[in-house]
């Protein structure tokens, strides 16, 4: 039998512990109903109204229907001047044929009446889609109308997908709460997007900025919630960023609660339909990978298209932000034998190119000659082989352009200019409001010259101020309404990303929202995602597997700079899970700015070194990076924590854990026998038949390939 070799990469770090997910486009859609009760079905997830639209929610397994829904409960209603209009009556249902962006489906709806305040009547349409191309996920959307048009009504609040959890039901020994949760908020103290459930859970997981928390908004406006009996996830699919809220917390009584919040502040509920904002049940089995997955090719449907990244996007990178704001020419072109002995071939040149952020034009004590300088720096690397990124925050204004173009400045509530809260002090910045055509064409012609002009081959999108926005209040840009502004700032990136990869269609566009989860609706928009400032290996592998569960399993993820917290095996965290390692090392001790001392020391060591030069050739000989993640392992309860990821037919793994001695299985291998190998000292470790167990021990990292015995 010809032999192909399956390197299995073992890499054992930090204890947390993963699955995967498929659909056919054979699953019927079914509608049933009864006494009082109204179901719509497929083999794999059926949902079950009752004559108050209260509903359960339940994925098929083996031939059973699980739920982990406490109670039927209203999922969808809205609060009408301080009233919750929820007691809502049937009194028609209808099924309809669907054929549209999402494919063939049904529409289950359903129609009633509930008294609301001021003795009015409020009318609710409730619209279930189930499509074949998603068996496990249903489309909802509502609609409310005041129907004799009572004076005086005022919607303050939607609520959508309001559920309670209780993971006893599917398992006795679980306790209620006895969940893990991916959540997409934003917060300051930067905590893990993946996490259990604890007693005293409680996020609120708003996507909209609150600057007086340090809290920049974006994020993902999805949650998703399982056990190792199953997995329930809702999300906004709206094409737009929407200032909503998704709370989940464990109650008094030890539940889980979930849902969609979305303040209206005072709409007046009047003749016109008022119209949800459109979210997605959905249920699967495992962790969160397969719920992103979906919801990703769901938005992908409407129109969210993922980059497909070219070979320079997964090159390793030396940052230069290890010499601090006030780098020089000279100090960064001395690194060009040090980067070439380790062949690392993407340089980013990081703040402090210019003076105040948001100026953005070379600072003259680093490039006297401003552009011809500038043109002349890039080129230096250029010669010697290198790509060079450049930093730089979109949708900012310094003080130069603030009074050059004061009418483009976003407007806050007090009638003044917004000012952006940053780390950098030099000088005020403002933000710029993006719903302005002329702020978008301001941005092409930046970046372009950036590009053209300068020579740089990427960007380094930065800083959480680019993840969301303010509400823009300012009269004379006419607004519909402030949100336009928030709904707005994709736009901007669209225009960076179009400008940028006509010019340069290998360019490499990152962006990193300082620690904060990013904004679902500008990742269409850049090849690079990454780590962001993480705080932990974890962080790392979860952030990785995030990464590409949504822009796809070939994702070029960057693992960020090593020295955020520096040990030896962090390198493995980002290679392991198919990540770019990066660094922002300095050749001596004293290069290193005083916070970088103190915090996240950047010297490159000889021990340091050395170490370097091991994974970095590690990376370039198997460029996992490059590869197919494969969602093979529940990443909350399978043990030790394990990824994979295959490239050119060949499997590599990477084991987690503090410390390991017992089986770790290989999953997704055919049924052949296989030989399992060290791969870096080239040493046999056993052998294993097919997806087999082979007893491992290990602390911190191992590696192993695994050949098919011929």
């Amino acid at each position: 039998m010809a032999g192909k070799i399956i390197k299995i990469s073992v890499f054992f770090i930090m204890l947390f512990p993963f699955f995967l997910s498929g659909c056919t486009n054979e699953d019927i859609i079914n509608f049933s109903k009864g006494n009082g009760f109204y179901i719509i079905e497929n083999n794999r997830m059926k949902l079950r109204f009752d004559n108050q639209m209260k509903c359960n929610v339940y994925r098929k397994v083996e031939d059973k229907w699980l739920s982990i829904i406490k109670e039927d409960n209203v999922p969808h209603y809205i609060v009408v001047n301080d009233t919750e209009v929820k007691d809502f009556n049937v009194n028609e249902e209808k099924i309809i044929i669907l054929n549209n962006e999402f494919g063939k489906g049904k529409r289950l709806k359903l129609t009633g009446t509930a008294e609301g305040p001021l003795e009015s009547l409020i009318e609710k349409v409730l619209y279930i889609d189930m499509y074949e191309r998603f068996p496990e996920a249903a489309l909802v959307s509502v609609e409310y109308r005041n129907v004799n048009s009572t004076p005086g009504l005022f919607i303050e609040k939607e609520i959508n997908n309001n559920f309670k959890l209780d993971a006893s039901l599917l398992n006795e020994k679980n306790d209620k709460n006895s969940f893990w949760i991916l959540q997409g908020g934003t917060y300051k103290s930067r905590p893990d997007w993946v996490r259990p459930v604890t007693k005293d859970f409680s996020f609120e997981n708003y996507q909209g900025q609150r600057m007086e928390k340090g809290e920049f908004g974006g994020g993902m406006p999805v949650l998703d919630v399982w056990n190792k009996e199953t997995g329930f996830f809702i999300g906004s699919i709206r094409e737009k960023p929407t200032l909503i809220s998704l709370p989940a917390f464990v109650d008094n009584n030890g539940y889980l609660n979930i849902g969609i919040q979305y303040i209206r502040k005072n709409m007046k509920f009047g003749k016109e339909v008022y119209k949800s904002i459109p979210t997605v049940i959905g249920v699967h089995r495992g962790d969160f990978y397969n719920a992103l997955k979906m919801y990703s090719e769901i938005m992908g449907c409407k129109g969210f298209k993922m980059l497909k990244p070219t070979e320079s996007v997964y090159e390793a990178i030396w940052c230069g932000w290890g010499f601090g704001m006030d780098f020089t020419t000279k100090q960064m072109i001395d690194m060009i034998p040090l980067l070439k002995e380790l062949n690392i071939k993407v340089v980013t040149v990081d703040a402090g190119w210019f003076y105040i952020n948001g100026d953005f034009f070379p600072r003259k004590d680093t490039f006297p000659n401003g552009d011809a300088d500038m043109r002349r720096f890039v080129k230096t690397f250029h010669d010697n082989g290198f790509l060079v990124k450049l930093w730089i925050t979109p949708c900012v204004a310094g003080p130069d352009l603030s009074k050059e173009h004061p009418e483009w400045l976003l407007g806050g509530r007090d009638g003044n200019p917004k000012l952006v809260k940053i780390f950098m002090p030099k000088g005020d910045t403002f933000y710029l409001c993006p719903a302005l055509k002329e702020v978008q064409e301001y941005h092409r012609q930046l970046y372009g010259k950036i590009i053209s002009d300068w020579g740089y081959d990427g960007l380094k999108m930065d800083m959480g101020c680019i993840n969301s926005i303010s509400e823009c209040y300012a009269e004379d840009h006419k607004h519909n309404y402030p949100e336009e502004s928030v709904e707005a700032l994709p736009e901007i990136y669209r225009t960076i990303s179009e400008e940028v990869l006509k010019l340069k269609p290998y360019a490499i566009l990152e962006l990193c929202p300082c620690g904060t989860f990013p904004s679902f609706y500008k990742m269409p928009y850049y090849n690079q995602p990454l780590a962001s400032d993480p705080n932990s290996q974890w962080q790392v592998r979860h952030k990785g597997k995030v990464f590409k569960s949504i822009m796809g399993p070939y994702a070029a993820y960057y693992g960020d700079h090593v020295e955020r917290f520096y040990k030896k095996s962090n390198y493995a965290s980002m290679i392991g899970v198919g990540g770019i390692p990066g660094t922002m090392f300095v050749p001596k001790y004293e290069d290193q700015i005083e916070y970088h001392r103190k915090n996240c020391p950047t010297y490159l060591t000889p021990e340091r070194k050395v170490n370097l030069k091991k994974w970095l050739g590690i990376y370039r000989e198997y460029k996992l990076s490059k590869g197919e993640y494969l969602n093979l392992y529940d990443i909350a309860y399978d043990k030790p924590e394990t990824h994979v990821v295959k490239k050119d037919n060949i499997f590599y793994y990477a084991f987690y854990a503090p410390e390991w001695n017992g089986d770790v299985e290989f999953r997704g291998l055919d049924d052949r026998d296989y030989t399992i190998i060290d791969y870096v000292n080239n040493k046999e470790l056993g052998k294993i038949k097919g997806s087999g167990k082979l007893n491992l021990q290990f602390k911190e990292i191992g590696r192993a390939s695994c050949r098919e015995r011929v």
